[in-house]
């Protein structure tokens, strides 16, 4: 979703394929600089050269603009979020799935903007939005979902915990790491010893949940 910077002097325009994403990355930048409050439509629309009238026809607002940047780079669908190379890794390999579930979530998070939403959320107190805690239940029901097949296959004992508990357990740990330390203000140091500390959660996680 990364755009370039623009220069000084007349925004440049966008190819119409482009708009909706030069808008959101637009939105992103202005959010992070201004605050949520203090961004018009207006300026997410110039910012990228287009008239409110263009904007509007790809969002129905700012509050539809900031719920599109959440769905690109807030919590995700963990099926959606992996590109494994393999159809079905998720039945034949659980703990090498979980493994690369995290690894395509740190590559994700490594990202410029999806560091300054996080920046920008906890500055303007939308972490507690009820866009984000719908993303973030979203995410943990499907989740939930996995562990629940994962149970009925007999690759976890079924009295461990519920797919709901296993679910929160997993995912609980990792999301607070990442408001925490993957944010665009954390020194290099800070994001390797956070990315260090959730491959030794997950590693923790299978070696207690996959018993076998």
């Amino acid at each position: 979703m990364t755009t370039p910077r623009r220069g000084p002097g007349r925004p440049r325009k966008v190819d119409a394929g482009d708009t909706k994403a030069a808008l959101m990355s637009a939105a992103l930048r202005l959010f992070a600089r201004n605050g949520y409050a203090g961004t018009s439509i207006r300026s997410i629309a110039r910012e990228v050269g287009l008239s409110e009238s263009v904007l509007y026809a790809h969002f129905a607002g700012k509050q539809a603009i900031f719920d599109a940047v959440l769905s690109a780079l807030g919590p995700k669908n963990p099926l959606d979020i992996t590109a494994l190379g393999s159809s079905a890794p998720a039945e034949d390999d659980p703990p090498h799935y979980l493994r690369e579930l995290v690894r395509a979530s740190l590559e994700e998070w490594e990202q410029d903007d999806a560091r300054l939403l996080i920046s920008m959320m906890a500055r303007d107190g939308l972490l507690h939005s009820s866009a984000v805690r719908d993303a973030v239940s979203a995410m943990r029901t499907q989740v939930s979902l996995l562990f629940d097949r994962w149970i009925t296959a007999g690759l976890i004992p079924a009295d461990l915990a519920a797919p709901e508990d296993l679910a929160m357990s997993f995912t609980g740990f990792i999301g607070l790491t990442r408001i925490l330390h993957l944010h665009a203000e954390a020194t290099d140091q800070d994001r390797a010893q956070a990315r260090d500390e959730i491959r030794r959660h997950t590693e923790t996680f299978i070696r207690v949940t996959f018993r076998d």
